[in-house]
């Protein structure tokens, strides 16, 4: 016996989609020794009378409780597929430590749906909207040219196919496989565009395929920018851009807040290093700016959600960021700061870019003390080579101030 396995562990088991006639000697044996049995109200109606029944319904705490009553009875969890993949073997492990859970893995509806549409799935993306937000996959499927999905009756391939739609993205081909392994078996191949409001029901795999997801290029040429046709130079320069990303400090896992976004360069340069368990918000109160941003979003495939809304009130409905841009404030510079300084994980670095020295001289006064702080003037020239006499045209200088919050969040 394995000695890393506890006295009486509670064992999970994998099963066939196609009920008892489907599992595995092991199976059966471990359902025949059963005190007690726990699944979901379909994976119980296999299961002939003998053993005590215990349906699985949120939340799991309900679970582990019911679980820890009954820690002398031979406890078994039924699922199907491979618990381990977006299933219930993480709460467990969690809940009564690995020593305690034993995971028996069947073949997972991943594979199965790959072996269904013929495809290999080394190279693919896994992700769940099972009880989660829809809202990802759009970041999954600009990043990547194969995804898999698992879903629930709620969010289910219809919605997702809108999603898409919605994100510009209705090109991208969709395989919905239902009821694998089953008398009700249902693959159906469309596209977003094809699929999008269709009434799909119950829990399936959909396979997204997108030949053009990738990261895209750092740093994008100002001239690919949608922008104001009365003010095109309102656009923080890609040298700029560079230099206050580079103080961000943002990794792949990064929450990232661009306030005051415009057209959004800054943000889409970082989507091209932030990754898919990261997010980033592009915050604009002018409608007009707005416009821009979503378009510019929209055509360069960037993994950006924009926000229409005023800062800081519309702090409140997004997540603690780990790093913070602030390109304009629309004359509330102190609030928005202020409300920055609050939100922002500790440890972490704030950028602004500002062009009045007025605001310059405010900054130590409107800042914690307990930050630390630098400011840098950066002034950029182009050499112009088709004047007579060839010379430097400068860009206006730009203040970059990086903010790091103290580590312990006090101010």
């Amino acid at each position: 016996m394995n000695s890393m396995i506890g006295n009486n562990p509670i064992y999970v088991m994998g099963t066939s989609p196609g009920g008892p006639q489907d599992w595995l000697p092991l199976e059966r044996q471990l359902l025949q020794t059963a005190d007690v049995v726990y699944g979901s109200r379909r994976a119980l109606n296999h299961i002939a009378d003998g053993p005590a029944k215990y349906v699985i319904t949120p939340p799991l705490q309900l679970l582990a409780d019911h679980m820890r009553a009954h820690s002398e009875c031979r406890r078994l969890v039924m699922a199907t597929g491979d618990p381990s993949f977006f299933g219930i073997a993480e709460f467990l492990y969690r809940a009564f430590g690995k020593d305690s859970v034993v995971v028996v893995p069947h073949v997972s509806s991943i594979q199965r749906a790959f072996a269904k549409v013929k495809m290999s799935w080394h190279d693919a993306f896994f992700g769940s909207v099972h009880g989660r937000t829809l809202e990802p996959v759009i970041t999954w499927t600009l990043r990547h040219t194969k995804v898999a999905v698992l879903t629930d009756p709620d969010r289910h391939a219809g919605r997702i196919a809108q999603t898409l739609v919605d994100a510009e993205l209705p090109e991208v081909r969709m395989f919905v496989c239902e009821n694998l392994d089953t008398v009700n078996e249902l693959i159906t191949e469309a596209t977003a565009q094809e699929l999008q409001g269709q009434p799909f029901g119950g829990y399936a795999v959909v396979i997204l395929l997108n030949p053009e997801a990738g990261y895209g290029r750092f740093g994008i040429d100002d001239s690919m920018l949608l922008r104001r046709d009365d003010q095109p130079g309102m656009v923080t320069k890609k040298p700029i851009r560079a230099i206050s990303i580079a103080q961000l400090g943002i990794h792949q896992h990064s929450v990232l807040w661009d306030i005051g976004a415009g057209t959004g360069s800054l943000a889409i340069d970082a989507s091209r290093i932030i990754g898919v368990t990261g997010r980033i918000f592009a915050i604009e109160r002018n409608p007009r700016d707005f416009r821009l941003l979503t378009g510019n979003v929209r055509g360069h495939r960037a993994a950006v959600t924009p926000v229409l809304g005023e800062a800081p009130e519309i702090f409140e409905q997004l997540p603690d960021p780990d790093a913070v841009f602030i390109g304009g404030t629309g004359g509330r510079l102190e609030a928005v700061v202020a409300g920055v300084c609050e939100r922002l994980k500790p440890g972490n670095m704030m950028v602004l870019n500002l062009v009045r020295l007025d605001h310059v001289l405010q900054i130590e006064k409107i800042l914690p003390a307990s930050c630390s702080w630098r400011i840098r003037m950066v002034q950029t020239s182009l050499l112009d080579s088709q004047m007579k006499v060839p010379r430097f045209q400068p860009d206006n200088p730009v203040f970059i101030v990086s903010v790091k919050k103290p580590m312990n969040g006090d101010y």
